[in-house]
């Protein structure tokens, strides 16, 4: 949870100039590696039956009885837990989000999120320097064999929260009968339009390794029968033709515009006549409110240490769109992903 100061506590630090107020950030930062020790722990996993007291959380997790209470109050202090007479239980926050068997569990995605901050980021002085990544994501992602199913679980993790919000706000034509989600990886959005259209069939392309979520995802979600999976590159191979709908999630900010002109002109000859596109990106330079903001750019310069990508604005987008011979170029703000925006638009 974030770390909000008191009224007291604000008035304290505008008396001293703000300036005690870095601290806040050394603060979060802390705070997620306590939450990132919690979930390595099974710590949330061990609280949901009963209410257990410090002693037997350490016996459950097989941890030093002295560590788990210091972890144990500090999760308390940070709204993850709550204490009844000496037993820990989680807040329904945690329950909602960290337990695994949640339908709603960002848990499985912490791992990447942690490799993130904590090792991605460690790197980002010398990618400013240089103007260009120190390591690239695909050099991470070909160092360890265990790195894809990481960031997979990160990207499923995030589209556990923004998936109910994507899927209302899609308004597919009652005719839709095949859709194709590009660089879908994990394959979550495609399950779940599939799962509120029922006659809607879906398949998930993206690289091998890419898929290795997806597979699990679908068999979890018994939808075998209706999304599947095509293992390619969608530069270099052909994608298929007659969709009626394709996704396009989280892909045109690794590439250039002229790259994504040539992407877009590719999809649009692999749908029906007026189908449909649905872009999901974050927009440069939107977002109301201060968290908006530092989220869109705290998110920029992850593309930048990541990709050598940046973030497009959304007249650049519905350009590109023009290009490739859409029409009528319409946007959908999300509220839940601040930023987010769903650009769809019709084949011309």
């Amino acid at each position: 949870m974030p770390i909000v100061p008191s009224v007291a506590e604000r008035l304290t630090l505008l008396r001293l100039n703000q300036g005690p107020g870095l601290m806040l950030d050394f603060l979060g930062a802390q705070a997620f590696g306590v939450l990132c020790t919690a979930v390595k722990l099974g710590v949330f996993e061990s609280l949901s039956r009963v209410p257990l007291t410090a002693a037997e959380t350490a016996r459950q997790i097989g941890a030093d009885q002295r560590g788990t209470t210091l972890l144990l109050e500090a999760l308390e202090s940070l709204g993850y837990v709550e204490n009844e007479s000496s037993r820990y239980f989680n807040t329904p926050m945690t329950a909602k989000w960290l337990l695994r068997n949640s339908r709603t569990s960002m848990a499985c995605g912490i791992p990447f999120f942690e490799s993130m901050v904590f090792e991605r980021w460690r790197h980002l002085d010398e990618s400013i320097r240089q103007g260009k990544p120190a390591i690239s994501g695909s050099e991470w992602l070909a160092s360890r064999p265990d790195r894809w199913r990481s960031y997979q679980e990160g990207m499923i993790a995030v589209a556990r929260m923004a998936a109910d919000e994507v899927v209302a706000r899609i308004k597919l034509p009652a005719t839709a009968r095949l859709l194709l989600d590009v660089g879908g990886g994990h394959g979550l959005y495609s399950i779940r339009l599939c799962q509120r259209h029922r006659n809607l069939s879906a398949t998930v392309f993206d690289l091998p390794p890419a898929l290795l979520v997806a597979r699990q995802t679908i068999a979890a979600e018994e939808m075998e029968h209706r999304v599947r999976v095509q293992e390619g590159d969608f530069w270099v191979e052909p994608v298929g033709k007659g969709y009626d709908v394709i996704l396009l999630f989280n892909v045109i900010h690794a590439y250039s515009p002229r790259e994504n002109i040539e992407l877009l002109r590719k999809l649009c000859g692999a749908l029906t006549e007026k189908g449909l596109i649905v872009v999901m990106e974050q927009i440069a330079g939107e977002g109301l409110g201060r968290t908006a903001k530092v989220l869109a750019r705290l998110q920029a310069l992850n593309f930048f240490n990541d990709l050598n990508a940046q973030t497009y604005e959304l007249n650049e987008i519905a350009g590109w769109l023009a290009d490739a011979d859409f029409s009528k170029p319409r946007r959908i703000k999300l509220r839940k992903t601040p930023g987010f925006s769903l650009i769809l638009a019709t084949r011309a």
